[in-house]
């Protein structure tokens, strides 16, 4: 148990944990504090001086982010000190003397901290005579198309630095320059195609609006907003993330107009910037033959389908489903003697069969680790926010795009007999199929009697999911696409579009051809929804409850989006209408598709592909083949 001190702050006596900064103890206490440079999740920079507060004990005042709390201590802040009072008020002054007062064009405005801090403790005037022109200072342009950096309003706080380095691990910013001339400057320019990985967090944690997102500039207020707190799923981590919505009222259009990162800083470029793609294309109500139907008559028709044609039917789940549609999916599996599989049979489901079935460990284990092994594609690509927790030694066996920032050691697959452990051996599952991810389920069996965790690491949100609730019923996915090719299997159910980065659409075409009813759930318009005979609706972040196994443990989304479709409940209508006890039918002969994929940080999936944000940094990267620190 953590030892206690007591101290007081504004004449009121508080029993804290040893060791703690003031600031920090006062914020969960619920004491207002000012200040620009702290953040949690950050190292203390005790740049801003704005958290200031006096020391009863010594006579003096002190930053109260950088100040240990002590047995006895005395504390005093703005609310009982004239002298924090008019100290805060100075500082604020110095800052606003210098600083555009442009808030009516400024994207910050209403959640911007000097903006605030100036209504509630400063000044309401300016009282040093400085001209607007006195108050430029040299613009940095970052040669960006995504994220902008205004000179002038920049408080020199550090925190979009020490986010870069500490965080990311990118360190795509640095300080130039000192004092009153400082600016954050980019390492290297076209800050696009740089060690910046666009995640945003530079964005979210400037406390003013010297960084801003291009994408967002100019087409809302915050506070014409509406806010959800969900979970992103497009990779495995779990990372619970901000959506900001516009109704479509009279304040703002019916769409997503950014997200962000809660106070965890946890996310990435795929989040970030990939918010567009909830806007695009989207199929929002069930078709027949291109035709809206309503849910009850559709989910009638699919009862009667199945009812029929059961032992001919083969569903094909979606790694970006959630367990709820999951369990649907195997209950009326069960019920009409169907076929279940998933593309990742041919990569996770093989490596996890050579372990003798798999548990994800959790980001915690991850953290606390300082050993690793990176097997495969590019962990940065696939999972960035994973990346923010390795830290120590770092082995790599495997192609390398921008995992060079995590400072690794390459070595041979065939030569790990050295390789001194123990930690964790992380392996991207979509680089190896067939005999290949047997190769590497045996390796992973080998290091993990040495004392090595096995982390299989997929490229979906709920893989760990999808394994869990169909590792005895599952069949090889090639041996299901062989048996519609051969015309045994007359109706196809295809989840999401993960099939089509397995085959292609030319393939999928051809199997459209054999089929009596392809039945395509997915959250797009375009795509396998143009060829279906059926198409429902599929939900993306803020539009599900549903919940994923990721390296966060079992994670819930928020249903808040007004354009939602309800396709937990349907597929839960769907089982409610199917009875019978006829089986999972399983066929498994090791047929895998051919080749394997290579993704990177702006097209990982088939979602991220419909981003126009990503798509356009996806392009401009394309030529780049590594990135180096």
């Amino acid at each position: 148990m953590a030892e206690k001190v007591r101290i007081v702050i504004d004449d009121r006596e508080y029993e804290v944990e040893k060791g703690k900064m003031v600031l920090q103890v006062a914020l969960e206490l619920g004491i207002d504090i000012p200040y620009f440079c702290y953040h949690p999740r950050l190292s203390i920079a005790g740049a801003c001086r704005m958290c200031v507060v006096y020391w009863e004990n010594i006579n003096r005042l002190v930053i109260s982010c950088n100040t240990p709390v002590q047995e006895g201590m005395i504390i005093r802040t703005h609310k009982t000190s004239k002298l924090v009072e008019e100290n805060q008020k100075y500082l604020l002054q110095a800052l606003m003397t210098r600083h555009p007062l442009d808030c009516p064009i400024c994207d910050k405005a209403g959640e911007c901290d000097l903006q605030n801090y100036g209504a509630i403790y400063g000044p309401q005037r300016q009282v040093v005579p400085v001209s607007a022109l006195e108050k430029e200072r040299e613009e940095h342009d970052w040669e960006s198309d995504f994220l902008e950096y205004y000179s002038n309003r920049c408080v020199v706080c550090y925190r979009c630095t020490r986010a870069c380095d500490e965080i990311v691990g990118a360190h795509a910013l640095y300080v130039e320059d000192r004092g009153f001339h400082a600016n954050i400057v980019p390492t290297v320019r076209p800050m696009d195609t740089s060690t910046c990985e666009m995640c945003g967090i530079c964005v979210h944690v400037c406390p003013v609006g010297a960084i801003i997102s291009k994408p967002f500039k100019y087409w809302s207020r915050s506070w014409l907003l509406e806010k959800g707190l969900t979970r992103c799923n497009l990779c495995p981590v779990g990372c619970e993330i901000q959506i900001e919505y516009g109704v479509g009222d009279w304040r703002s259009k019916r769409k997503v107009y950014r997200t962000k990162p809660t106070e965890d800083l946890n996310i990435c470029a795929k989040a970030f910037f990939g918010y567009d793609a909830l806007n695009r294309d989207r199929l929002l109500k069930p078709r027949v033959h291109g035709r809206e139907e309503n849910e009850g008559n559709l989910a009638g028709l699919i009862s009667s389908i199945l009812t029929f044609e059961g032992k001919q039917t083969a569903f094909v789940l979606s790694g970006y489903l959630p367990n709820e549609i999951i369990e649907s999916v195997v209950s009326v599996a069960k019920a009409t003697g169907s076929y279940v599989t998933a593309p990742q049979t041919a990569d996770f489901f093989r490596i996890a069969e050579r372990l003798g079935g798999y548990e994800p460990i959790t980001l915690e284990e991850v953290r606390t680790s300082d050993r690793f092994l990176l097997i495969g594609d590019d962990v940065t690509s696939t999972a960035p926010v994973l990346t923010y927790y390795i830290r120590g030694k770092v082995y790599k066996a495997g192609r390398n795009v921008r995992d060079s920032k995590l400072g690794f050691e390459r070595v041979d697959l065939d030569n790990l007999r050295d390789l001194e452990g123990p930690g964790i051996a992380v392996v991207t599952t979509h680089s190896f199929r067939g005999k290949e991810a047997d190769r590497i389920g045996d390796l992973l069996k080998n290091l993990k009697e040495r004392g090595w965790k096995p982390l299989l690491l997929p490229r979906e949100g709920n893989t760990y999911g999808i394994y869990r609730r169909t590792r005895d019923l599952y069949s090889d996915i090639g041996t299901v696409i062989g048996k519609v090719l051969e015309g045994e299997i007359r109706t196809l159910f295809v989840f999401g579009e993960d099939l089509v980065e397995y085959y292609g659409m030319e393939t999928l075409n051809d199997l459209r051809e054999r089929l009596e009813h392809l039945v395509v759930s997915s959250p797009f318009a375009d795509g396998l929804s143009e060829i279906a005979t059926i198409s429902i609706p599929m939900s993306l972040m803020g539009e599900t409850e549903g919940t994923y196994e990721t390296l966060m443990g079992e994670v819930r989304g928020k249903r808040f989006l007004p354009w939602s479709f309800d396709d937990i409940g349907f597929w839960e209508r769907v089982v409610n209408q199917v009875s019978g006890e006829a089986g999972v039918k399983v066929l498994r002969n090791g047929s895998v598709p051919e080749g394997s994929l290579e993704i990177d940080l702006y097209r990982s999936n088939w979602i991220t592909a419909r981003s126009e944000n990503l798509s356009r940094l996806h392009e401009k990267n394309s030529q780049v083949t590594e990135y180096r620190i």
